[in-house]
């Protein structure tokens, strides 16, 4: 890589304010010659050497000849930035991707590098087997003061590497350094070894040095983890060190069957820790797993969150929890989190899990004002945990505070647990639910004690009451086909899977607790197939809203 400048800042501001009245397009072939002017198809270069030896300049554009390979690593710096009204962009030209084979080293290194664009371009690798850190494509920043941003990262696919497929990251030991304005979008990343999509940055008490990132219409699947790897690995879409970031239309499956470190959690399918204001919602993760003794679940928000949600996504078959709520030792406070409009189908097939997962030390305080409203949870005989479940810390305490749950259906067969709080003493709050299992009487352990009614706890533990008098339901809830919700695919498409709609004799039909006018929780505005709430002027029961 070019050596980065003492007067980095200074060259990365006016890289970002000035203009470049000279745009250049370079071009790469199998049958090129570098000692040719590389500006024209049939004046092309022939190595990716010969790109790293020139300064780019906003505006100029490198395009590799598509349906050929060419080898070895593409180096980008500072002096390489483009501005976001004219970036730098890297992508292929004629019929097909062009293919960047990198072999043991990383595919593309941008250090510190500002508008640019990767497109069209195929990233494949040899590492999985090489004790080192490459990546397919990484973009990595160490300054302190300024964020570079406009990275656009659109329609690659990406596998054979030890590390990260695609990875955005700040030091983690420097206080403000990331990324911001990043879309990580229709990318296909698969067959790597600890991360399929990762951003991370500077670790508490640092700032959340990411800013505004996007990831959507991704798909990531077979990132196994490295076994023996110290902590989590095999986790298919991580955010962390983020302010501000929406996930969305992603799928993530078969993932992390090799994180088999004992002492350790374990891998997720789709996740966020130590993050605000972000979102995930319209994904779908499956058959994703853990080596371990942890995790392996489907999504997740963990230590640190603050204000972020999962809506409208479909968790199902994983080793794990459908979606897991964690506070983990060490870290920033977790609070004002919303889980609303998720179905989990058949979750925590390995260890002891469910379909919704709580955990928290009491770092930072605890977990605090998590809402919980509108999923519709199924489990079965497959399923090692409960719908809904938390479980102590390693000295047998839980500090999960003001846990809202409202307006949800917790069901199941085979006599399975629908409610597991073995330490209910820290507040919980449950109003006007659906709990049932077919076939036998519903199960609700809260402390020492297991109800089979919905009354015998009611009467127990006040809660499902409100005013004085009995909510909440322990009734058939007329879903067309649970536990037939089956694989949805590459493009989550919502309103294909039928299982979870309400037929139209389902007794939960305007039976929902309106939390707006009740409790002031903003209900959101769609059901999980995008129907607007509330039909009618009234709520329903669960993750659909039934519309005729």
């Amino acid at each position: 890589m070019k050596s980065i400048p003492i007067l980095a800042l200074f060259i990365l501001v006016t890289l970002i304010t000035g203009c470049n009245s000279t745009v250049h397009e370079y071009y790469l072939s199998s049958s090129g010659d570098d000692s040719a002017p590389g500006t024209s198809p049939d004046k092309a270069w022939k190595s990716i050497e010969k790109v790293n030896e020139i300064n780019l300049k906003p505006g100029d554009n490198i395009l590799f000849k598509g349906g050929e390979t060419f080898t070895g690593t593409m180096k980008f710096d500072i002096e390489d930035s483009g501005t976001p009204e004219n970036p730098v962009t890297i992508t292929s030209y004629g019929v097909g991707r062009a293919l960047i084979s990198s072999g043991n080293e990383t595919g593309l290194l941008a250090m510190n590098t500002s508008g640019l664009i990767v497109k069209n371009l195929n990233f494949s690798g040899t590492s999985l087997d090489v004790d080192n850190h490459s990546s397919g494509i990484h973009f990595y920043t160490d300054l302190d003061s300024v964020k570079p941003g406009h990275i656009r990262i659109d329609s690659v696919e990406v596998s054979g590497y030890r590390w990260n497929g695609i990875s955005i990251e700040g030091k983690r030991d420097n206080g403000k350094s990331g990324f911001r304005d990043v879309r990580i979008t229709n990318a296909r990343v698969h067959d790597n070894g600890d991360k399929g999509i990762a951003v991370g940055g500077p670790m508490p008490p640092n700032d959340w040095g990411n800013k505004d990132v996007y990831i959507g219409h991704c798909t990531v699947y077979n990132i196994k983890g490295i076994l023996g790897q110290h902590g989590h690995s095999g986790n298919g879409i991580i955010v962390s060190s983020l302010d501000g970031g929406l996930i969305e239309y992603c799928v993530a499956y078969n993932n992390g069957e090799n994180s088999d470190y004992p002492e350790s959690g374990g891998p997720i399918g789709i996740w966020a820790w130590d993050s605000r204001n972000v979102v995930i919602q319209f994904c779908e993760a499956y058959e994703n797993k853990t080596g371990n003794k942890a995790d392996g679940g489907g999504f997740d928000l963990d230590g640190g969150c603050v204000n972020c949600i999962m809506q409208h996504n479909y968790s199902h078959d994983n080793h794990g929890a459908g979606y897991g709520i964690y506070q983990y030792s060490g870290a920033r406070e977790f609070k004002g989190n919303i889980i609303r409009y998720n179905i989990s189908e058949n979750d925590g097939r390995n260890n002891r899990h469910g379909g919704i997962n709580l955990w928290a030390t009491n770092s930072s305080g605890g977990m605090q004002d998590t809402k919980i409203y509108n999923n519709t949870i199924y489990v079965s005989e497959v399923t090692h945990g409960a719908a809904i479940e938390d479980f102590p810390d390693e000295e047998g305490k839980c500090f999960i505070y003001g846990t809202e749950v409202y307006n949800n259906i917790f069901i199941g067969t085979g006599g399975k647990d629908l409610v597991l709080i073995p330490n209910p003493e820290s507040g919980w709050n449950f109003k006007n639910n659906c709990y049932f299992t077919y076939g036998d009487k519903i199960s609700i352990k809260w402390g020492k004690k297991n109800f089979k009614s919905l009354a015998e706890w009611r009467t127990a533990t006040k809660q499902e009451s409100m005013d004085g008098s009995d909510i909440g339901f322990e009734i058939d809830p007329g879903l067309m086909d649970p536990g037939h919700g089956g694989i949805i695919g590459n493009a989550p498409q919502p309103g294909t899977l039928n299982a979870y709609k309400l037929k139209q004799a389902s007794p939960l039909i305007d039976q929902g607790l309106d939390i707006k006018s009740l409790f002031g929780i903003d209900p959101g505005s769609h059901d999980f197939y995008g129907t607007t709430i509330p039909v009618n002027g009234k709520f329903d029961v669960g993750a659909a809203e039934y519309k005729e």
